[in-house]
This record gives structure tokens, C-alpha cells and sequence, in this order.
């Protein structure tokens, strides 16, 4: 989708970056690993035309991941369905087996969910958002990116429970368990941001103030939408649903968990376009079908076919119409504040 609007607006003349001014990229699962990709460049505009090659290779690595016997004992229930070491080397590869948070050259903030957070008043799981935004001595720029990203993209079922590569501390599940849609995760990590430097300002005075939004600028991408709802049998006003209709219907299994997560990024979507009014847009496609790709000319080809159909078009063109109403696509002068971009 930020590749067809990149193509978009050079089309059209509209020679400004799309992602350069960009201070902080954040995604869950999928979406930390686009994260990733971008903040490794100096200048993010320039990943565009390596963007496809690098998600062919990873639904090639899915692809590896699926073994006849590990499917067998996947479905016994005592195997995770696919094998999570073919994505954990590709990233090795790719971005380096010793790269660091803090090494990446932009910003970025990856939610992961914690197996056990060793909390000192109570020992429990719990949210975890990795990012390099922090002080220098946060323990989160030493974190590797494999791991991080890992960690981000590991859901329960699919993948294994994801550790480390120093074998050492809590294992992490698939950021999507709390933010689905990290677009809150991100406002929240900006506006922490903000308060941290205001409150380093006016140490001295104590003053406090509401962080100002004013600047902030921030594009949610999602990862498409399609029909989704329930229609029960009712008697007298109500639907006496027990655990199989909830998660062992043989036409829709797991519809519960699937509602929650969908819900749980509508209700991220809905807040941030509360809080933020239109300094926030929302590009998500329709998506009528399943799609599927296992290399990176299936990815390609599949690509085009979602970004070819009507009602992506329409989107495209409303969000390029945003960009440039938003001053998105404006430069900054040395003697003005521009809004703070975020995706």
C-alpha cells in the first residue's frame, strides 16, 4: 500500500518524500517486521524498491516452516504449526545477527507480549513494547532486532513461544494479543516523548502541562479488512451460545478469538481518530478473498491484484489527498516547527 502511494505521488509530480521525515515506525507482528525494514535506512523512501523482495523471502521462510510431521503432531496439540528458526535466520541474515535496537537509524516502537514480566509487587505476564526512544542507558536499545522482531511476531498456535538468541530471561508471544493495531502504542510512546523533554525543560520550576498534540501527524496502515459478523438463532431475545459455537464451529473456529482482535484494533483505530482528528488517517483495504503468495513473484503479482481493485483506489487517492492536506508532504523550514510524522 506505501509502495502504490509512493508510486502515486511521483506519478503525479509530487517529488517530496513520503517516509524521510518519518520519526518513529512502529507495527506488531507483520508490522513490526515493515517497522524494521524502514528504520534501517537513513532515508526510507529508498527501501521501496527492495520492499517486495524482502517480504518474498519472508513467505518463502513460512513456506519452509511447514513440515508433514510437524503438521501431523501440530494437530495432536502438542507442536506449534510452523518452525520459527527459518524466520529467525532470514533476519539474521538480513539485518545482522548482532544488529541492536539502538542501531537502527530511525525510531521505532514493536509491541510483544511478555510470558513473565517479574514484576516485584506481583510476578505475572504482561504488554511489552520494545523501542530506541529512550536515554541512553535504556536496556532496550541493547536488544537484538532478531529478537525483537521475533518476539513481535510469534503468535500462539503458529509459532513457538520465542525466547532469544542468549537463550536467557521470559519467552514472548505475538504482539497482537494487546495491540493488534499499534497505532495508540505508537501516540503513547510520542507523547511520552514529549512529556520527557518538557519535563526536562522545566525541571527547575516543576511545571506541568498537557502534552501538546498539535504536531504529531500519524498514518495507520492495516493489514486489510474483510466480512466479518454473526448472525444467531434467536429465542425470546437471546442466543444461548456455549464453547463450541464460540470457538469449535466447523465453519468459523476460533471466531471469538478472531472478533477480539478485530475489536481490539477497530478500538485503537477509533481512539487515535478521537484523540489526533484529522492529524490521523487510516489506510485498510477491502480485501474480498484470501490472499496467498509463497514467493516473491506470487507476492508481486498478488500485491498488484489488491491494489488494482476499486475500492483500494479509492483509498489510495483519499489518502493521498490527506498527505498533502495534512502537511505531510510539506518540508521543513530551519525557522519553522513542522507536525511530527509517525506510521
Amino acid at each position: 500500500m506505501l509502495k502504490s502511494l509512493r508510486e502515486n505521488l511521483t506519478a503525479k509530480g509530487q517529488t517530496q518524500s513520503l517516509l524521510n521525515d518519518v520519526e518513529l515506525f512502529s507495527g506488531t507482528s507483520a508490522g513490526a517486521f515493515n517497522a524494521a525494514f524502514f528504520a534501517s535506512y537513513e532515508n526510507p523512501d529508498d527501501a521501496f524498491p527492495k520492499i517486495l523482495d524482502f517480504w518474498g523471502e519472508v513467505v518463502s521462510m513460512n513456506r519452509k516452516a511447514v513440515g508433514l510431521a510437524r503438521t501431523a503432531l501440530a494437530l495432536t496439540g502438542n507442536s506449534a504449526l510452523l518452525d520459527s528458526s527459518y524466520m529467525r535466520d532470514f533476519f539474521c541474515s538480513y539485518f545482522g545477527a548482532t544488529l541492536r535496537l539502538g542501531d537502527l537509524k530511525r525510531k521505532v516502537a514493536l509491541p510483544s507480549f511478555q510470558l513473565d514480566g517479574q514484576r516485584k509487587a506481583l510476578r505475572t505476564w504482561k504488554a511489552k513494547v520494545f523501542h530506541n526512544t529512550g536515554h541512553d542507558n535504556d536496556p532496550d536499545l541493547n536488544e537484538l532486532v532478531v529478537d525483537v522482531l521475533m518476539r513481535s511476531g510469534s503468535p500462539p498456535l503458529s509459532y513457538p513461544i520465542y525466547q532469544g538468541m542468549r537463550h536467557e530471561g521470559s519467552g514472548y508471544v505475538d504482539g497482537g494479543i494487546f495491540a493488534n493495531n499499534p497505532s495508540l502504542v505508537a501516540l503513547a510512546q510520542i507523547v511520552n516523548n514529549i512529556t520527557r523533554k518538557s519535563r526536562a525543560e522545566k525541571v527547575e520550576t516543576m511545571e506541568t502541562e498537557p502534552p501538546d498534540l498539535t504536531n504529531i501527524l500519524m498514518m495507520s496502515v492495516g493489514n486489510g479488512c474483510t466480512s466479518s459478523y454473526l448472525t444467531p438463532r434467536f429465542c425470546n431475545g437471546v442466543a444461548n451460545w456455549g464453547f463450541s459455537n464460540w470457538l469449535l464451529d466447523f465453519h468459523d473456529p476460533m471466531v471469538l478469538v478472531k472478533m477480539m482482535l478485530e475489536a481490539g484494533s477497530d478500538a485503537a483505530d477509533h481512539q487515535c481518530r478521537m484523540i489526533l482528528r484529522k492529524k490521523y488517517f487510516r489506510l485498510n483495504p477491502v480485501v474480498e478473498h484470501s490472499l496467498s503468495a509463497g514467493n516473491t513473484k506470487q507476492v508481486e503479482s498478488t500485491v498488484q491484484q489488491l491494489v488494482s481493485t476499486q475500492s483500494t483506489l479509492m483509498q489510495l487517492n483519499r489518502a493521498q489527498a490527506w498527505l498533502g492536506k495534512s502537511g505531510w508532504m510539506e518540508k521543513s523550514a530551519p525557522s519553522q516547527t513542522q507536525p511530527t510524522p509517525a506510521t
